[in-house]
């Protein structure tokens, strides 16, 4: 019936907290509407249209056999009447076996220290269901497993997800081999082989998938002679289809001070799914000042400088100078942690001035942050219910 249609359309945009509240209410046939393949599909599309509210915030670690058993998951939204879209018991079940490795369109990567023979699991953590995936055969240590994850929302991945494992290189110098994970058959695939340049140590931790492209930093030591191709910093783009190797180099306004020690740098996304300007940022701290700029030219590799201030001038004073962690969601906000507070700051002009903030945590003095927007999609078939939820 088309009213009942109408409805199925504004139920959709909401998040899945209130969409199970609401069908729950209901008769037997309308609590099995959040099951139903078109609704999910279209409450998926919804969600890539909107900005990540919430985010995770866990210790940060570069090993992977080490599990901290502590993760947090906040919302950006103070005034968030329904709270969290994530069930308490979720992130329970996700720190004691685990950590989180990446997160996208409702969907998140976990490292699983409970189990060798199947070391990662795809989980959404809104609807309480995972899938355990095995270890990519000829990848013989967990220590060179290195992931990058994309729930598909561009028109050149075909299955449900991208995964992708990157083997460590064995020499140096040498270029790492990746795998893609396939869905659909639940096989790992051999991918090709992603150039990074004899030089520079590779930032695996950071690494994303954008527009089908996935981007990786480089480490900022100052270890290279000025007549090096590799004295400074680069970023390297790997066409995923067309396995195609691109080398990036960073904004020149950035290289001030950008070997010491002190200078801190990271790449995120710059935009949401639904954005067709999406692109990448750089973020460097350097001395407590934060700097910015987007990637604007794809073919030239030209950037302009969106930011640049100090904490202090941000708001953030006293103990809460020392900087934990930081990130960017959506291209809007810069997300600061100190060592028991995390902060935003709004980088839209119109809506720019102090920090705000958001929560307490216990994340520690080294933190790592994921954003996250929960959905109905699912982890695929075999996908089962979280043991004890």
């Amino acid at each position: 019936m088309e009213y009942e249609q109408e409805f199925m359309e504004i139920f959709s945009r909401l998040p899945v907290k209130p969409i199970y509240k609401l069908f729950s209410s209901l008769s037997k046939s309308f609590s099995q509407i959040p099951f139903d393949n078109f609704f999910v599909k279209n409450q998926c599309e919804k969600t890539q249209l909107v900005d990540d509210k919430d985010f995770f915030i866990q210790p940060h670690t570069n090993s992977w056999l080490w599990c901290s058993d502590v993760l947090e998951l906040h919302s950006c939204i103070r005034s968030s009447i329904d709270g969290l879209q994530v069930p308490y018991s979720s992130l329970e079940f996700i720190a004691r076996i685990g950590r989180v490795l990446a997160s996208s369109n409702g969907l998140v990567c976990c490292r699983n220290f409970t189990n060798d023979i199947k070391p990662l699991f795809i989980c959404n953590p809104a609807t309480q269901y995972w899938l355990e995936i095995s270890h990519p055969y000829g990848f013989d240590s967990e220590r060179n497993l290195r992931i990058v994850f994309e729930c598909n929302n561009v028109e050149k991945i075909t299955d449900d997800f991208m995964l992708m494992s990157i083997m460590g290189a064995s020499d140096w110098g040498s270029d790492p081999l990746c795998k893609i994970y396939s869905p659909r058959e639940k096989i790992w695939k051999v991918g090709g082989r992603i150039k990074i340049g004899a030089g520079r140590n590779i930032c695996y931790e950071t690494a994303f998938c954008q527009n089908g492209v996935v981007y990786l930093l480089s480490d900022n030591g100052p270890y290279f002679g000025e007549d090096s191709p590799f004295f400074w910093p680069y970023i390297v783009a790997y066409d995923v289809e067309n396995s195609i190797t691109k080398f990036l180099k960073l904004p020149e306004n950035s290289r001030r001070g950008i070997h010491d020690l002190d200078c801190r740098l990271s790449i995120f996304k710059w935009g949401n799914s639904g954005n067709s300007m999406r692109s990448i940022c750089l973020v460097k701290l350097y001395y407590n000042v934060f700097s910015i700029w987007v990637r604007t030219d794809k073919e030239k590799s030209s950037w302009h400088q969106v930011f640049e201030m100090h904490v202090q001038d941000m708001g953030l004073e006293g103990s809460d100078l020392a900087v934990a962690g930081f990130t960017v969601l959506n291209g809007k906000v810069l997300l600061v942690a100190t060592d028991s507070m995390v902060y935003q700051y709004n980088l839209s002009s119109e809506n720019s001035g102090k920090v705000e903030k958001i929560c307490g945590h216990a994340c520690g003095k080294d933190v790592f942050f994921h954003s996250f927007s929960s959905s109905l999609r699912s982890c695929g078939d075999g996908a089962t219910k979280f043991a004890a939820c």
